[in-house]
């Protein structure tokens, strides 16, 4: 048993190793470990989608004085949707609604130093669900 886990976990790392190798530091260490992950209880803004590429995507924002302040996502999903998803997260934080409204695709596959082509729509994914949570915020609170 020893034996067999120790092999699994070699295969996991040298994985790991060819993985780095051939996608952007960015895109790896925010698809393995999403800083942003996570929900956040009575969101201001929300938002959940489904496609073929992922199963039940949400987006989370805390909107305090017109800023994301958090913003948060949970993804079942490949490497590059969670990366994608994480960027959105993470490009929103202390911007006000208006600067929000610039995170799109290219934005995202800017910030995460490019995606791979047959991927590039894990990006296209996060840019309309970061959106769709920010228009839910809008929505909640037009007399502001």
């Amino acid at each position: 048993m020893e034996d067999e886990s120790k092999i699994i976990e070699n295969m996991a790392a040298i994985l790991r190793e060819k993985a780095r190798e051939l996608y952007p530091e960015k895109v790896f260490d925010y698809g393995t470990n999403p800083e942003n992950y996570g929900a956040i209880d009575s969101p201001d803004g929300y938002a959940e989608k489904s496609d073929e590429c992922s199963k039940d995507i949400k987006m989370f924002l805390r909107v305090i004085h017109g800023k994301v302040e958090e913003s948060r996502f949970i993804a079942e999903g490949c490497i590059f949707t969670i990366a994608a998803c994480n960027a959105a997260a993470e490009m929103s934080k202390g911007k006000t609604i208006r600067e929000c409204l610039k995170i799109n695709r290219s934005s995202i596959s800017e910030h995460l130093g490019g995606l791979p082509y047959d991927h590039d729509h894990c990006a296209l994914l996060a840019a309309l669900l970061f959106q769709k949570a920010l228009r839910s915020y809008m929505e909640k609170n037009k007399k502001e």
